[in-house]
C-alpha cells in the first residue's frame, strides 16, 4: 500500500518520493526574493551612478524631522536641500531623498554630489555607503537565507529518502 500524496511530498511514476513545488517554493522563495531584490537594487544603483555627473552642491536650506526612538528618546533628522548647476547650465535644487542626524550642514557649505543629467530630481553623495551599501546588505541577507534553505533542502531530501526506504 502506498502513502497518499501530501503537501510536501509526492511519488513519481517510478515510486520515488520527491518534494512538491509548494515545498520548493517555501524553501527557496525567500532567498530568491532577497537575492533578486538586492541584485535589482545593485544594478539600478550602478546604472544611476554610471550615468550621473559629479558637481559641487551648496546647502541652501536644511529641513528637520523629529523622530521618537526607543533607545535615544527624541532625535532630530536633517534633510539638506542643495543648489547646483544642472547639465544645461541652469541653477536648480535637489535633496538627497534621505535624512540623517549627521546631515546638519551649515547653510552655504559645499559638498560633492552626483546628479542625473537626464532629469531633475534627487541628488546623491558619491561613495559606496550612499549608493551600494543597502543593495549589498540585502544580497548578504539573501545569501544567509540561501544557506538556511540549503540546510532545509537537504533535510527535506533526507526525509524523502527515508520515506522510500520504509516498507509499506
Amino acid at each position: 500500500m502506498t502513502r497518499p500524496n501530501s503537501f510536501f511530498f509526492h511519488k513519481t511514476i517510478a515510486g520515488i518520493t520527491v518534494p512538491t513545488w509548494p515545498a520548493k517554493l517555501l524553501v527557496w522563495g525567500m532567498p530568491a526574493l532577497f537575492m533578486g531584490a538586492g541584485l535589482g537594487w545593485l544594478v539600478s544603483s550602478y546604472y544611476w551612478v554610471a550615468n550621473a555627473q559629479e558637481t559641487t552642491g551648496t546647502v541652501v536650506s536644511v529641513g528637520t524631522q523629529t523622530v521618537d526612538t526607543a533607545n535615544k528618546g527624541t532625535e532630530t533628522y536633517y534633510i539638506p536641500k542643495l543648489s547646483y548647476t544642472w547639465a544645461d547650465g541652469s541653477q536648480t535644487t535637489g535633496t538627497l531623498g534621505l535624512s540623517s542626524p549627521k546631515f546638519n550642514f551649515d547653510i552655504g557649505s559645499e559638498h560633492s554630489i552626483l546628479f542625473d543629467p537626464s532629469k531633475k530630481g534627487n541628488v546623491r553623495f558619491p561613495g559606496f555607503a550612499f549608493n551600494y551599501f543597502g543593495a549589498v546588505a540585502i544580497l548578504a541577507i539573501g545569501a544567509m537565507f540561501s544557506l538556511i534553505s540549503l540546510v532545509l533542502w537537504f533535510w527535506i531530501k533526507a526525509i524523502a529518502r527515508k520515506r522510500d526506504l520504509k516498507k509499506d
